[in-house]
């Protein structure tokens, strides 16, 4: 019998006092919950720094998206041919001799026009964070609930106010 009670005494001094623990703390349900966002802003813009409308896509605005992706591609597409091509390419086909004249005029636009491209990914990407903020607010307001409201009377003529308050 001693050495069951010692067993039981050091077993209950090694073991940790669960229900004596102050650091466990438990929710209050007055403070308000954190909420978490519905589509992160930061998320969107890594997104469209990537590939050109993904962060678009991301927040829900898909025919932006696709619009700028196939702005995008298609105009550094456009200039890149256009720095590319000219009119003397397809000269093998032909007997006689091609001048293809200066160079400069095509490549310097096909440049610019690449650039344009590169600056529309770049406004893209920018946009999508604000395109994430407003899906947010979106979502906000159509999550958003009614609630009551009871109004005690202000005034001695006992107008009581009744209503429901729908955020926006």
């Amino acid at each position: 019998m001693k050495a069951l009670v010692t067993l039981l005494i050091v077993a209950a001094c090694s073991s940790p006092l669960v229900a004596q623990d102050s650091t466990i703390t438990t929710p209050d349900s007055t403070l308000p919950r954190a909420t978490s966002l519905y589509r992160d802003p930061h998320r969107a813009l890594i997104l469209g720094s990537l590939i050109p409308g993904a962060g678009h896509i991301y927040a829900g605005e898909y025919w932006h998206g696709v619009l700028n992706y196939g702005g995008t591609v298609g105009t550094i597409g456009v200039g890149v041919m256009t720095f590319l091509v000219d009119k003397c390419m397809l000269s093998f086909l032909s007997t006689t001799r091609c001048d293809s004249g200066p160079q400069w005029p095509h490549q310097v636009l096909g440049v610019t026009v690449v650039g344009l491209g590169v600056w529309g990914w770049i406004s893209s990407a920018r946009d999508a964070a604000h395109a994430a903020e407003r899906a947010n607010e979106r979502h906000r307001r159509k999550m958003a609930q009614a609630r009551p409201i009871l109004a005690v009377p202000a005034g001695s003529h006992g107008d009581w106010r009744a209503g429901v308050a729908i955020p926006w």
